[in-house]
């Protein structure tokens, strides 16, 4: 329930009174040496191929440049850029939150692409009602002339016809039924990134070009929220949409300089607003309207053979994979989006402390916050290389036992089911959403293996019921956790489980349950991350080599196995020693983690199948064909008793409760099933067997 005193009520111009749970926070301040050093970043990135006005205008879309600017600072071979695979050519995108007023819907939007007219904004103005379509934009390339680069370029005839695309883009977007979420935004922003390209805007006239971030998806976020804050009891809806409009046509032509003056202007008084603890809706309007998160296209990895439409192909798979197929990273994206808001929750009703939600935010912890979340005396041992960083593991390991905490934990759950309508969240969805957060310390170093991790992280990751249960965190050294481990100190245990299976997950050494991974030989048996993980860690040997393999992690870098990993995990004995084999010192493997996990079950499944593979070797027998055929039998009555059963629970809501037709049909319907089932029942008395036969099983006599 929320803190009734921290309760904030803002009425709007019709009268309807809204309740916030608490203030927002602030707009952020202009930030003109984090945009220097954003600038920096692009220009010394090798992956970044963009123009130098491209560079500019991508710095100075960001309003929270300094922590952006770390994301696109490329070392030894890695940075922050977050890859989005389009076919042919791989975007780079980077993340952040940016200035609303300076995305720009300039090559048009796909969702009204059916109201478009034929011909090009480049032609002849059109009459009539008809929505002018975007003049087709093409890829550019650096001055040699072969190298592409990852922004595009889009001829208007003049600057008035590029406005009249830009208005009559905002204004059909505004009127598609479910293109509006002004209401939604009012009260949460923008939530969910809009997506861009860097596009030169050009002019047949001769008029000076422009670079501009362009839309290619939100552009109904995008409008939304300017409709959001333009919002006045004085205009008509209509009159609404075209002053909108009007705003967007207006930034075409508006100076970096000029806005970011307006931007400030408009946050110092908001923030004054919320410093006087007097938020009117005018104020309410511009804090969640402001800055929309965005994911900005700075870099593209090209094939050979790249042609100018290669790039706008690219962008179009992209709209594509966002609206009509599903997409993995968008996946991931609501699954942060939904943790971010259950930390937001949980702290809202005083179950966790700020430090945890700065901690969440990978932001640099003070030394009293650092003592608040792990002890006093932790310092030393949880910050990441001397830095005001928590060390990633730690992190994940105070994350995973903070939001599992049983009063938390159901809470967190119940808000869940609440804010996205579900029935039930299971611990493997729960565990999904953690998974997520933990990996942002170290997801733009590992790009192969982030996706399978996040994979295992939904079928568990680390929480085993153990880890859902009652324990405390052990703040203390790899060495120490496996002494006291190995005594039986249960809280040592759990905290190595969680440290060392978020270091397996990360490297791609504990991946989801699959029985293609038993029947490919890569695993002895099928498990769970969690189950494996519980196993591994309940053995001596287990509890060495977690120990090893927190001595080893390292979230600057890819490792695990394959040719993208930069490190290896050693394999260890029953003492902690590395084991040798043909090659020289083991590496660790995810069937390496199975058996020690359970050294019995590997060996009984091996033999198992190694049966299996000889009977498939041999013909098959008349006798066990008729076992096969009787399983087979056995299995489909199975299944139409289940079927059977389902109907049956139905009965109770015909007719009255909303089932019109019965469950079994018509009378006549009922009459042909009943009649089968009759056959089937006459078939099988008639082929009995005599009392006293016996029937060797079809396993017998393979040995």
């Amino acid at each position: 329930m929320a803190d009734q005193q921290n309760e904030v009520v803002v009425t709007d111009e019709n009268g309807i009174t809204f309740r916030l749970p608490r203030l927002p926070e602030k707009l952020p301040d202009l930030d003109p040496k984090g945009t220097g050093r954003l600038r920096r970043a692009l220009q010394d990135n090798p992956r970044v191929n963009l123009s130098d006005e491209a560079i500019e205008a991508a710095a100075g879309l960001f309003a929270d440049p300094t922590r952006v600017a770390r994301l696109a600072t490329h070392h030894d071979g890695l940075d922050g850029l977050t890859p989005q695979p389009t076919g042919s050519v791989t975007l780079l995108v980077l993340e952040g939150m940016a200035y609303a007023g300076a995305l720009l819907p300039v090559l048009g939007n796909p969702r009204i692409a059916h109201l478009s007219q034929g011909t090009p904004l480049a032609g002849p103005h059109p009459s009539g009602d008809s929505t002018p379509s975007a003049p087709a934009a093409s890829g550019t390339y650096a001055p040699d002339g072969t190298t592409p680069r990852a922004q595009l370029t889009v001829g208007y005839d003049s600057v008035e016809d590029a406005r009249r695309l830009v208005e009559a883009t905002v204004i059909e977007t505004l009127k598609q039924p479910g293109a509006d979420y002004s209401d939604s935004i009012l009260v949460n922003g923008v939530m969910t990134p809009v997506e861009a390209v860097l596009v030169e805007v050009t002019y047949a006239d001769g008029s000076t070009p422009v670079v501009v971030p362009a839309l290619y998806d939100g552009t109904s976020r995008c409008t939304s929220a300017a409709k959001t804050r333009q919002a006045s009891s004085a205009y008509t809806a209509e009159d609404l949409r075209g002053e909108v409009a009007k705003t967007f046509a207006e930034a075409l032509t508006l100076s970096a300089r000029t806005r970011r003056t307006r931007y400030a202007k408009r946050a110092q008084s908001v923030n004054a607003a919320l410093e006087r603890g007097n938020l009117t809706m005018p104020a309410l309007r511009d804090r969640m309207t402001q800055l929309v998160p965005v994911r900005l296209v700075v870099g593209a990895e090209f094939d050979s053979g790249s042609s100018d439409s290669t790039l706008p192909d690219a962008i179009a798979t992209a709209q594509s994979a966002k609206h009509i197929s599903v997409n993995p990273w968008s996946e991931a994206a609501q699954d942060l989006m939904t943790a971010e808001r259950i930390v937001s929750h949980l702290r809202r009703q005083g179950l966790v402390p700020g430090a945890f939600v700065d901690l969440v935010n990978e932001e640099i912890l003070e030394d009293g916050q650092v003592a608040l979340l792990f002890g006093e005396g932790s310092s030393d041992l949880v910050r990441y290389q001397d830095s005001g960083w928590v060390a990633p593991l730690w992190r994940a390991a105070k994350i995973t036992h903070t939001l599992t905490r049983p009063a938390v934990f159901e809470e967190a759950k119940r808000f869940v089911r609440s804010d996205r309508g579900l029935n039930s969240v299971r611990t493997e969805r729960y565990a999904g959403y953690l998974g997520v957060v933990i990996d942002m310390s170290f997801r733009f170093y590992k790009p192969q293996t982030t996706p399978v991790a996040r994979r295992a992280w939904r079928d568990g990751g680390v929480l085993s019921r153990d880890v859902l249960g009652a324990w405390d965190l052990v703040v203390a050294s790899a060495e120490e956790l496996r002494v006291r481990a190995l005594k039986g100190d249960t809280d040592a245990r759990l905290t190595l489980q969680v440290l060392a299976g978020t270091a397996l997950i990360a490297d791609g050494l504990v991946t989801p349950s699959s029985g293609l991974k038993v029947s490919g030989g890569r695993v002895p048996y099928r498990t769970s991350p969690p189950l494996l993980l519980e196993q591994l860690l309940r053995v001596p040997r287990g509890v060495r080599q977690a120990e090893a393999v927190l001595r080893r992690f390292d979230p600057d870098r890819p490792g695990g196995i394959g040719k993208h990993a930069r490190y290896t995990y050693v394999r260890v004995d029953h003492r902690g020693q590395a084991e040798q084999d043909g090659a020289g010192t083991a590496e660790l493997t995810e069937a390496d983690l199975h058996w020690q996990a359970d050294p019995e079950r590997s060996l009984q499944e091996r033999a198992a199948r190694e049966r299996e593979k000889a009977a498939e070797s041999r013909a098959e027998t008349q006798e066990e064909r008729n076992h096969r055929r009787r399983t087979y039998l056995s299995r489909a009555l199975g299944e139409a008793q289940r079927t059977l059963d389902e109907l049956l629970a139905q009965q109770d809501q015909y007719p009255h409760h909303g089932l019109r037709e019965h469950p079994f049909g018509r009378r006549a319907d009922w009459d042909q099933v009943r009649a089968a089932v009759r056959r089937i029942e006459d078939t099988l008395i008639d082929g009995r067997p005599p009392v006293g036969s016996s029937v060797s099983s079809p396993e017998e006599g393979i040995e």
